[in-house]
């Protein structure tokens, strides 16, 4: 019997075919997927909020529980590079392809543009990376528990945020698909179309 017949493709192996043509295919694939990226973690951070609130203790917080812009921003950029970082733990191994390192690293760079601060590098330098991904999904998710005082709303609201990162692999492996096997025109058709939704 021979045992790597039935070893299936990774989806990076078969992506490998779809790698952006040249630099600018690279730039508005990676457009693609950093705004897509940005509005699925608002989806995430939305649905985490309305989560702890639906189980928020009667005087416990107030309502209506507003979140200040600047924290709800800095906080959707922040799961938004950690979703850009997930898509490399979670399709590659030790060894990242470097066409897929150029794609990814041009998305930061992206994100960086839609948001400047935090930056993407000093997001990096704020959570222990080396730690692996649920080491960072509980810190991100302690630290945002705390920024937004949802801490009073449920007793397993410190690490809930986490949780529904780490939950939203197959949305983060179909936004990587669609965006190099789709054309730029169904790309930015998508965009155009996008609207907030729940996780």
């Amino acid at each position: 019997m021979d045992f790597d017949e039935d070893i299936q493709p990774s989806l990076l192996d078969t992506l490998e075919s779809h790698k952006p043509v040249d630099d600018r295919d690279g730039w508005e694939r990676a457009v693609f997927l950093a705004t897509a990226m940005a509005a699925l973690s608002s989806n995430i951070l939305s649905s985490y909020i309305r989560y702890c609130l639906d189980g928020g203790k009667e005087g416990s917080v107030v309502l209506p529980f507003e979140v200040a812009d600047a924290n709800y921003t800095q906080t959707t950029k922040e799961i938004l590079t950690f979703n850009l970082w997930l898509v490399i733990c979670e399709e590659c191994g030790p060894e990242v392809p470097p066409w897929f390192r150029d794609f990814i690293y041009t998305a930061f760079q992206v994100a960086d543009q839609l948001s400047e601060v935090p930056s993407v590098k000093s997001i990096f330098e704020q959570y222990p990376l080396d730690s692996g991904p649920i080491a960072v999904s509980q810190a991100l998710s302690m630290i945002v528990c705390h920024r937004l005082g949802l801490g009073a709303t449920k007793a397993e609201a410190a690490l809930a945020l986490g949780d529904f990162i780490l939950d939203c692999s197959a949305r983060r492996q179909d936004l990587l698909k669609f965006s190099l096997t789709e054309s730029i025109m169904a790309l930015d058709a998508w965009i155009a179309d996008m609207k907030p939704q729940a996780i």
